[in-house]
């Protein structure tokens, strides 16, 4: 772990008939959503739901049900959504693939019931004991996560404040360890370093706007009032390892450097969300980039409890620990993997790379 940097500081699918409709429960962390304003109505709809002539008792059941967002895409894209049994899943649930809410403006996308192994990958050397054992886990129900972790464009606007460490803040044009890499390479050619500092210039300073860049400095308490004011919720680690995976079996989706933002590679800070590779799902930064907080308590040895088969786990009994999920900017790759459990205090201190990312119940 790099501790450097790690400081401790303190759609549209309205009808008119579910306007002020009260909008189905979340599950335990969540509040109410407030009610849905009214909006037009999106093209994208459905074919249940639009009907000639009227809609069926399903159709309005499911806009009720879906009153909160705002449908953008109905059947998922197979650019995005790579597996094609992944895709029929996720149209056999009757929901639309992509939809915004309403309240926050995060996109969200669906990630069908299913079944899969939780925990240590075969052959993963860097498997800690509370990874094990890997066992089976059934998801019964079909659930919404945010395409990217939280912005603090997002945050700001709900929440009216934004406590990020990393914020609007100033970065040097050409990072340090670039810069000195071409201070060398310059000596190396004959040139002095009087020389060399010359033809590179003055060492510039740009302010970067942080809006698109994942918001962090945050604790489970903070998130939590975040999901009372919009509505929505936290994965439970059930949910967010099964969504991180997205069919795959091993430790990562893909090639580390290219689906995160780690010690190797973030020269000690955030990035924008969304700009390395997403996984098979369409999920952007589920490694890296911040931490992740999920619902669940933390127990080390909660998975022997597993070990036969789990449906819809929910976690630990009360802890003092709350679990992170997904590794950060200031960890390297044996962290970052699809598998690593972080537990931390669910109170202070805030820590600068833990962010999340929401979830819903449709």
């Amino acid at each position: 772990m790099n501790l450097v940097g790690h400081k401790v500081i303190l759609t549209s699918l309205v009808v008119a008939a579910v306007v002020g409709a009260n909008i189905e429960a979340q599950t335990p962390q969540s509040a109410t959503a407030p009610p849905a304003a009214p909006a037009q109505q999106s093209p994208l709809v459905p074919n249940q739901i639009q009907r000639t002539g009227g809609q069926s008792d399903a159709g309005v059941e499911l806009a009720l049900r879906m009153a909160w967002a705002e449908v953008l895409e109905v059947a998922p894209n197979p650019k995005v959504v790579t597996d094609a049994g992944m895709r029929a899943s996720i149209q056999a649930t009757g929901l639309p693939w992509k939809v915004r809410d309403r309240v926050t403006g995060i996109e969200m996308l669906l990630v069908p019931s299913g079944k899969f192994v939780m925990g240590m990958s075969i052959g993963d050397q860097d498997a800690n004991t509370d990874e094990k054992p890997s066992h089976e886990v059934i998801l019964t129900k079909p659930y919404y996560l945010g395409q990217t972790e939280v912005t603090q464009q997002q945050w700001t606007r709900l929440m009216g404040t934004n406590q990020s460490y990393f914020q609007d803040v100033n970065f040097e044009a050409i990072p340090a360890e670039d810069r000195d890499a071409k201070i060398a390479e310059l000596l190396e050619a004959g040139y002095t370093r009087q020389q060399a500092e010359q033809k590179l210039g003055a060492v510039i300073m740009e302010t970067v706007v942080t809006a698109t860049w994942p918001v962090e400095t945050l604790t489970w308490e903070d998130v939590q009032s975040f999901m009372q004011k919009s509505g929505l919720r936290l994965p439970t680690e059930a949910e967010w390892e099964y969504a991180c995976r997205a069919g795959t079996t091993g430790p990562l989706y893909g090639d580390l450097n290219q689906i995160s933002w780690n010690t190797s590679n973030s020269l000690n800070r955030t990035h924008p969300v969304g700009s390395k590779l997403p996984n098979a799902l369409g999920f952007y930064d589920m490694i890296g980039n911040v931490w992740e907080w999920t619902n669940d308590w933390y127990a080390a040895d909660y998975y022997r409890a597993c070990e036969n088969g789990a449906t819809d786990p929910t976690g630990a009994a009360q802890n003092p620990f709350r679990t992170l999920r997904g590794g950060s900017w200031d960890f390297d790759s044996k962290n970052c993997r699809a598998s690593f459990r972080l537990n931390y205090f669910q109170g202070d201190p805030r820590i600068t790379d833990y962010g999340f990312r929401v979830a819903r119940t449709p």
